[in-house]
């Protein structure tokens, strides 16, 4: 769980270097321009799709340029604010996931080490102590129930704007450009990519530790329990069949397949216009 909170740390990081770095670098080196060149430009993603120019003839261009980045810091601070809460979120999520999984392995080490014994002295020792693992799941799986629930109805209508929102910025990004080389690959990938790529993989990490989890009930030693002891874990299995997922708008799955069909539709839309 300590690893978990550490990479999180890291990720939550990168996000807001990355999301400070694309922001003020989209308004930054327009000013440049207009200073130093003898032309006057604002921060513009759309372009020639729109019959616009990134050059502007405005009596207007200062308060158009102070709006902008009104606007600019404005979208800089929600997004960076929702996928950091994201990454803590699921990582909390997460974290829960591991700490069942390890007490389950252990329930299994215990019941795997007395069966081999075969020693009567400890035995009343062994079965308080997978009493007080076993209740230790149940709990933790019912909080987790309820947690992920909170999560999945928080951010399924996020996730849905921010699906249909990157998916339009990209195919607008990828309309406007005349050369596709190394710069808008980067600029391209920083701004619409990562942050569905975080959505995706960490709905993915989620599908991928409760069905790890599913397996270390199924596998815990439950045939060498009591009777008593076997029914809280077969109820635990029978919760655990139906994996726990994150969706955008409950249409899409998060997942990496998702991620998958998102660059695909993009691709498709570019290839037919151009």
């Amino acid at each position: 769980m300590l690893g978990i909170l550490q990479r999180a740390r890291y990720v939550s990081w990168l996000v807001v270097a990355n999301e400070a770095f694309t922001h003020v670098t989209y308004l930054l080196m327009p000013f440049l321009f207009t200073v130093f060149g003898n032309d006057r430009y604002l921060p513009t993603t759309p372009g020639e799709t729109y019959g616009l120019s990134p050059k502007y003839e405005t009596p207007f261009y200062e308060i158009t340029f102070v709006l902008t980045c009104v606007a600019t810091a404005f979208s800089a601070i929600n997004q960076t604010g929702y996928i950091v809460l994201f990454v803590t979120l699921i990582c909390h999520e997460l974290g829960h996931f591991y700490a069942i999984t390890e007490a389950l392995d252990e329930i299994h080490t215990i019941l795997i080490e007395n069966e081999r014994s075969r020693n009567n002295v400890g035995e009343e020792r062994e079965r308080e102590s997978v009493d007080e693992l076993i209740m230790f799941c149940v709990k933790h799986h019912q909080f987790l129930m309820h947690y992920h629930a909170k999560i999945r109805e928080l951010y399924k209508m996020i996730f849905g704007a921010h699906f249909l929102s990157m998916t339009v910025v990209l195919v607008t990004t990828l309309q406007t450009m005349n050369a596709w080389d190394v710069r808008n690959t980067i600029l391209t990938g920083v701004t619409g990519i990562m942050p569905l790529f975080l959505y995706c993989f960490g709905g993915e990490m989620l599908i991928s530790a409760g069905l790890q989890m599913s397996t270390s009930v199924y596998s815990c030693g439950w045939e060498l329990m009591e009777a008593k002891q076997a029914r809280g874990i077969l109820l635990m299995l029978c919760l655990s069949q139906r994996p726990l997922y994150l969706t955008a708008a409950e249409i899409f799955v998060m997942n990496r397949e998702t991620f998958g069909d998102v660059a695909q539709v993009v691709y498709k839309i570019y290839a037919v216009f151009n």
